[in-house]
């Protein structure tokens, strides 16, 4: 099998080579025309080249060519496996010529592979365009088909092919019998395109706002790739029916929603003109499955121009006077300005994963979205983050003020549409927040981070860090780091006209920063903070390296210490009791108020302690302090022990604390509560008082009387749905007043019917008294 690839530097040069090495090209005709072989031409052209070169400057035209030449080794070898590639070469400086040899060719194999190519080609290319430039770029094939039957001038036979390829590839998809052609049609119209659903999760409450559908196409086909999929409908004039099949699969295969909940769907702008969407076939298919227009929301891509702007706005506000909202999707990406979110007016704006991705460490994608944030605040919109692949990402969003979330943390696309455990994560992480101590040693927040060797290569850290969702690589000899190498600091390297030819094949030990922060896992957060923002100003955000014994045990981020550091000081504001450090006053109502308003069935354990006046009376106050940090940290324990994920407790103030859990597991909880306290609070009296079992104090009729050892009663209130605080506050007095009548350590439990159904009258359950 012959191959001519054309040198490097002559494809560099710029040089026009005609029929590139035209000598090696005639022979291989003519070889082809004695052994009576077919042969297949494929012609690729990037059309307007000159123009573009002239805008953008010849190194990002080189750029373009170069990655063009790397996708056309990669596809058409892919793709024609079968068929030996015996010739792939320059015609001029944005044209390449391929030649196939087999005998398994014919010209619809050709035009069907032609196709194949220039959508995959084009969709690659266009990508690395925008990267560069912020605009697309448009690409042509063209095929013809030399048959084994050739004439007495085999070179003229080969011309002619030429021109017909050239032509072919101004109108590559008007040609006839295209088997992809009948493969799509068939996709449409049984249809074969499926529905997947992925949550877009409020980053406040931790509850779903609803859920984006996406397009697949048949496993194993050619279509599996929506990007495939709608490229190709786009090209051949099918856009509005692979819409409208995506869109129907969609929303017969959600299964229903909640009123306030919300169906993302992606429409291309130029679908808003297709009669069939005009006359309002969604509408009807919404009510036949349940839905009204407000639980619709309208994705439109800021990837898709828009031809006019007028007629787009009116037909825009049409849909919207009829209960309709609208989404833009892939702000940040380079396809357009602000301009156009201030003409839309979103109800939703949402962020390309490109501004998500290492929000943590760089302060000028922090900075952008926040603008953004502030934008859709002042022009009543909500930003969705796209593309949450870390815990950290999620966390500084939500720190940000990032209205809702989307990504693989939280759920993958799936059918059915997943109702996902992140729910409850999200909840329970802020409500176990508000007992993080400033003092907790920095390894608690540390993530395992990729490493190399000093000796590894520029080229593979770059691709480590772009194929990855990480934003720092350390570089470790021995197990010890040695260096660190941040995203940001190495694309600033890299970007200069002379980066890559100079760094990416030399060792990365020659970038890395020699001097990085490295702590011992031991330190507590807050100094590692404070040594952390007293760095060089260009190192403020790199991440810390954090050790263990010397050797590397992960990393950790300047905003993640920084959000923690955040959280003990705003619940601190909302009134964390200074004696237990448990959360109360605000935070306390707004969770109670969170379970009262939310969907999940819960539990609320009251928690109050019987004679603890005259305990307080006969040893004081510190003492009476000792006792109620012995409370907070039995009940602290026995809800980590016995709640599961997603608990909380609080400090109501006093001797008053509550305890909020799954039904399922309250009286575990309460259990462990009793057995504990029964045990250990006599430890807090003397022993002649512990022997006796009670003390003598004045009561509040100022008598004295006595009074016997303190103990603890618990109240269980059940709550399934929304329900309403004042009769969880009444069920609660009269719960705990029946506790408290009962001697001894003592739990009950309101067995009438939850808060949120009727309540008949009844008597609380009770355990025995301990």
């Amino acid at each position: 099998m012959l191959y001519d690839l054309i040198p490097a530097a002559r494809r560099e040069s710029g040089r026009g080579l005609g029929l590139g090495d035209e000598a090696k090209v005639f022979e291989l005709v003519m070889e082809a025309a004695a052994a009576r072989r077919p042969l297949g031409l494929l012609l690729v052209n990037i059309p307007g080249f000159d123009r573009f070169s002239g805008i953008y400057g010849t190194d990002a035209a080189g750029q373009i060519v170069e990655r063009l030449d790397t996708i056309l080794r990669a596809s058409a070898k892919a793709q024609f496996k079968e068929n030996g590639l015996i010739h792939l070469g320059q015609l001029g400086v944005s044209q390449y010529l391929l030649i196939y040899a087999g005998n398994g060719l014919s010209q619809r194999r050709m035009t069907d592979r032609a196709l194949r190519l220039l959508l995959d080609a084009r969709h690659r290319l266009g990508q690395e365009s925008v990267r560069l430039t912020g605009q697309g770029l448009s690409l042509e094939v063209g095929c013809a088909y030399l048959p084994p039957e050739w004439s007495e001038s085999p070179e003229s036979d080969f011309r002619r092919a030429l021109v017909k390829a050239r032509a072919v590839a101004s109108d590559l998809l008007n040609q006839e019998g295209l088997s992809l052609l009948n493969e799509f049609r068939k996709l449409i119209d049984e249809p074969l395109v499926q529905a997947v659903y992925q949550p877009i999760v409020d980053l406040e409450s931790g509850r779903p706002l609803g859920w984006e559908a996406l397009a697949r196409g048949p496993e194993g086909s050619y279509f599996q790739s929506p990007t495939m999929m709608f490229d190709f409908a786009e090209e051949v004039g099918s856009l509005f029916r692979l819409e409208r099949a995506c869109r129907e699969q969609a929303i017969r295969g959600l299964g229903g929603l909640r009123p306030e909940q919300k169906l993302f769907v992606n429409i291309h702008p130029r679908t808003l003109a297709d009669p069939d969407f005009r006359a309002g076939q969604t509408r009807k298919l919404l009510r036949a499955n349940g839905l009204e227009p407000a639980n619709v929301v309208f994705e439109i891509t800021e990837r898709h121009s828009i031809q006019n702007f007028t007629l787009f706005y009116r037909t825009l506000d049409h849909y919207r006077s009829q209960g309709f909202l609208v989404a833009i999707d892939d702000v940040g990406t380079g396809y357009s300005g602000l301009s156009r979110i201030a003409n839309l007016r979103p109800d939703y704006i949402k962020a390309d994963m490109s501004l998500v991705r290492g929000i943590d460490s760089n302060p000028v994608q922090r900075a952008l979205l926040e603008a953004l944030v502030t934008l859709a605040d002042k022009i009543g919109s909500s930003v969705v983050a796209e593309g949450i692949e870390t815990e950290t990402e999620l966390t500084c969003l939500a720190e940000m003020g990032v209205h809702y979330g989307q990504g693989f943390f939280l759920a993958r696309p799936a059918n059915p549409k997943p109702l996902t455990d992140t729910v409850i994560a999200i909840r329970g992480k802020r409500g176990g927040e508000a007992n993080w101590k400033c003092s907790i040693p920095v390894r608690e927040l540390a993530e395992p981070g990729p490493q190399v060797h000093p000796g590894a290569k520029v080229r593979g850290v770059k691709a480590l860090l772009d194929n990855n969702p990480i934003s720092g690589v350390v570089v470790v000899e021995a197990g010890r780091p040695v260096g660190l190498v941040m995203s940001h600091a190495l694309d600033r390297q890299l970007g200069t006209q002379y980066g890559p030819a100079l760094y990416f094949d030399r060792s990365v030990d020659l970038l890395m920063d020699r001097r990085p922060l490295v702590v011992d896992g031991s330190q507590p957060v807050e100094d590692v903070a404070k040594m952390a923002m007293s760095r060089d100003r260009f190192k403020l955000y790199d991440h810390i390296i954090v050790t263990e014994s010397g050797r590397c045990l992960g990393l950790v981020s300047v905003q993640k210490m920084l959000d923690a550091l955040a959280r003990v000081q705003v619940e601190m504001a909302k009134g964390a009791s200074p004696l237990t450090g448990l959360p109360g006053g605000l935070t306390l109502e707004r969770e109670i108020e969170n379970h009262c308003n939310g969907d999940d069935p819960a539990s609320f354990i009251y928690i109050d302690l019987d004679h603890f006046k005259a305990y307080n009376d006969t040893y004081g106050f510190k003492s009476g302090d000792a006792m109620l940090r012995l409370l907070a940290k039995i009940a602290a324990w026995a809800a980590k022990r016995h709640a599961g994920k997603g608990h909380f407790v609080g400090h109501v103030g006093g001797d008053d604390f509550v305890v909020i859990c799954q039904p399922q597991r309250a009286e575990r909880v309460c259990t462990a509560v009793v057995r504990c306290f029964s045990r250990l609070v006599k430890g807090l009296y003397s022993a002649e008082h512990a022997a006796q079992g009670y003390v003598e104090a004045k009561g509040r009729d100022g008598r004295m009387s006595r009074f016997p050892l303190v103990s603890v009663s618990l109240g269980i209130v059940d709550c399934v749905g929304a329900c309403d605080l004042q009769q969880i506050g009444q069920r609660a007095a009269e719960t705990k007043r029946w506790a408290k009548s009962l001697p001894g350590n003592v739990w009950v439990r309101d067995r009438r019917r939850p808060v949120s159904a009727a309540s008949p009258e009844g008597q609380p359950g009770v355990c025995p008294p301990r």
